[in-house]
């Protein structure tokens, strides 16, 4: 064991160990429903993110958060960099420098785990996928299930019965929480989130004004 970390922290794997640390901390946050896992994907309004967007689907990296991306491109580089380490490093010693050759393995790391990374994207595409057919605006109504732990005026997602993720927000105080079912409300489209309300709550709302 203290040989493996002697291995992954060292010169070059350490560059990809640091932020898989970083990711393992992240999903086990988002698997606890603290931190939204879209938290890095932007509006792709502005040309910039319009042409950030492009050179990811060009990559075949579109179509996941932009957080899954990342951790699957750092996992395969951090394989690869690890494996040259151990078994490619060591035929160029006396020709360069370990520092050069350790740059030239990570940066060919990173290229390698580009498309292996893409390929494992194809089978996520699907739990990530919307439906760009329906109007966001038209989905409400839908009943959700609180996935994060509160649900706030800037903070909150919800999973509907067929799978499809949600960005949510409600007025504060209130007593959503992880596994409460929601309402979809209303859509904004300048925070592309849903308004919403407890299922309970939109039920006697609609019994009082029959």
């Amino acid at each position: 064991m203290e040989l493996f970390l002697n291995e992954v922290f060292s010169f070059p794997i350490i560059i990809f160990t640091v932020p898989l640390i970083v990711f393992m901390l992240f999903w086990l946050m988002a698997f606890a429903g603290l931190i939204d896992i879209e938290i890095l994907d932007f509006d792709t309004d502005s040309d910039a993110d319009a042409t950030s967007g492009t050179w990811i689907e060009s990559l075949g990296l579109d179509g996941v958060p932009l957080t899954v991306v990342l951790t699957l491109v750092d996992i395969y580089a951090f394989a690869f960099t690890y494996l040259a380490r151990k078994y490619l490093m060591p035929l160029f010693d006396g020709v360069l420098t370990a520092t050069a050759v350790g740059f030239i393995v990570a940066v060919f790391a990173v290229v390698i785990a580009i498309p292996f990374a893409a390929i494992c994207c194809k089978p996520l595409r699907k739990v990530f996928h919307t439906h760009e057919a329906v109007s966001k605006k038209d989905l409400h109504g839908v009943i959700c299930t609180v996935t994060t732990q509160t649900v706030t005026e800037s903070f909150g997602q919800a999973a509907s019965d067929d799978g499809m993720v949600y960005t949510i927000r409600a007025n504060v105080p209130n007593d959503l929480s992880k596994g409460s079912r929601v309402v979809l409300l209303e859509f904004s489209q300048e925070t592309d989130s849903y308004t919403v309300a407890s299922e309970a709550e939109v039920m006697a709302m609609s019994s009082s004004s029959v």
